[in-house]
């Protein structure tokens, strides 16, 4: 039975939309967040429904081969066996005339969602006044717990419609939101020349400085500002450290894309960004790394295409703020993994709230300094709020102060200026003192986030 739906869908009515365009379709962030919106609940698209019409059909006849089976091999009693052949008789006109009806309405959208597709098989089931012994609410039931899809259906901007396959989607996404991070900012690559005091000097690139300066060829002089140094060749591993609490649920654009959609699309773009940029030096090793570490209860390192796969289809904004914890887990994951001393850790932590969960025992000297300024205060931020604020300031100081390697931190807080006059600004602001300073980032401005990590926590960090 599946194979006649499959004939009727590919050979009768083809797709018209299957060949248009290729993977350069997506043509901005809010196009990639709706292919991530429709992956995480494939139920939305037009070939949503073709797979659950599909679905169903193959279930209808495996129940078909059951009864038969049921059937030849089980001692039936005469009511029981007439109950089974009525039913038999149902579930085959079902396969081999009211499904095939069906995928050709949703092919052509006459059929919106699978509510419209159960509603369709009823009505026929009444009108033909068939008096079967199928359960219409188990039916129902099977529709609406139908996973498994072919594809995905997207329209871009410009009205283009285009079917992307599920297990194409992350690497299609990442590619796509690599390139247009690529395009909103050059990153300088870490051995490319630049002005400083230390390293060997590069004679071309400072004759070039000298004659741009002077205005002259040859150059008249070539002064201190004109000379131009190799900067020290090292390596950098960066954890994006992604809130996943119940705030970051909030939408964002009018496409209906959340802070945590936001921030899972920025991760990927600077996954794949950080892929090409490896690529392109041509090193025996990866001079960037990306890892993303969810806050949640929990927190696990996402450092691989399977595991990133995992947390876009599955991430889900809910609970409560599990900094500290978050934190630690990346550094202790830096610490295991990665022994070279030549790899500079950079830590970059998005979120548009404060941590609420503390750990305890804990095993970093605290601030007195910081404690008092909480304690001389009047604040409606709850105690174990503030004690996280104090366990993250004395993280940071004590990697601050590793001379093991270069510890780098980034905090980005999610919020328009309004932010800057609240608690929640002038407390982070207080805890990261003397480490870093807060970044303030428009939620709605949330496409351009993977741009200000790479400006604010890679090259000047």
């Amino acid at each position: 039975m599946p194979h006649r739906i499959f004939f009727i869908t590919e050979t009768e009515f083809t797709d018209p939309l299957q060949h248009y365009g290729d993977v350069e379709f997506i043509l901005d962030f809010e196009d990639a967040a709706q292919v991530l919106r429709l992956w995480r609940n494939p139920h939305l698209g037009r070939s949503s429904r073709e797979g659950a019409v599909i679905s169903l059909a193959s279930k209808n006849a495996v129940a078909i081969d059951n009864i038969l089976q049921k059937i030849m091999n089980t001692f039936l009693t005469a009511e029981e066996e007439e109950r089974l052949l009525n039913e038999l008789k149902l579930l085959r006109f079902i396969g081999d005339h009211i499904l095939p009806d069906v995928l050709e309405r949703v092919n052509r959208n006459e059929l919106q969602t699978v509510e419209d597709i159960l509603q369709y098989i009823q009505e026929l089931l009444r009108e033909l006044k068939y008096e079967g012994t199928i359960d219409i609410q188990q039916l129902a039931e099977k529709l609406n717990q139908l996973k498994d899809i072919v594809d995905i259906e997207i329209t871009d901007a410009f009205g283009r419609k285009k079917r992307i396959s599920r297990e194409n989607v992350m690497d299609l996404l990442g590619r796509i939101l690599g390139r247009y991070l690529m395009k909103q900012i050059s990153v300088a690559p870490i051995d490319e020349v630049q002005k400083r005091f230390s390293g060997s000097i590069r004679l071309k690139e400072t004759y070039k400085s000298a004659v741009l300066r002077s205005q002259m060829i040859p150059p008249t002089s070539v002064k201190q500002e004109d000379i131009v140094r190799v900067k020290k060749d090292r390596r950098s591993l960066v954890y994006q450290i992604v809130d996943m609490s119940q705030s970051m649920s909030k939408t964002v654009f009018e496409g209906k894309m959340s802070r945590l959609d936001g921030a899972l699309l920025t991760s990927l773009s600077l996954y794949y960004y950080f892929k090409m940029l490896n690529r392109r030096k041509r090193k025996r090793y990866d001079m960037f790394k990306l890892a993303v570490v969810p806050i949640r209860k929990g927190p696990t390192v996402i450092d691989d295409d399977k595991k990133m796969e995992h947390l876009l289809l599955t991430a889900d904004a809910k609970g409560k703020t599990y900094m500290v914890q978050s934190v630690l887990k990346a550094i202790e994951h830096a610490r295991k993994q990665h022994l070279d001393k030549n790899i500079d850790v950079q830590l970059t932590i998005v979120t548009d709230g404060m941590p609420n969960v503390p750990i305890r025992p804990f095993g970093f000297k605290t601030s007195k300094g910081l404690k008092r300024y909480f304690d001389e205060i009047e604040t409606k931020t709850k105690p174990d709020t503030i004690e996280c604020l104090i366990q993250l300031n004395g993280i940071f100081s004590s990697l601050k102060n590793d001379r093991s390697r270069n510890w780098n931190i980034s905090y980005f807080l999610m919020g328009t200026e309004a932010l800057r006059k609240k608690e929640l600004y002038s407390h982070t602001q207080r805890m990261l003192k003397g480490i870093t300073k807060p970044i303030l980032i428009d939620p709605a401005q949330i496409n351009k986030l993977g741009e200000q990590i790479l400006r604010e926590s890679i090259l000047y960090g």
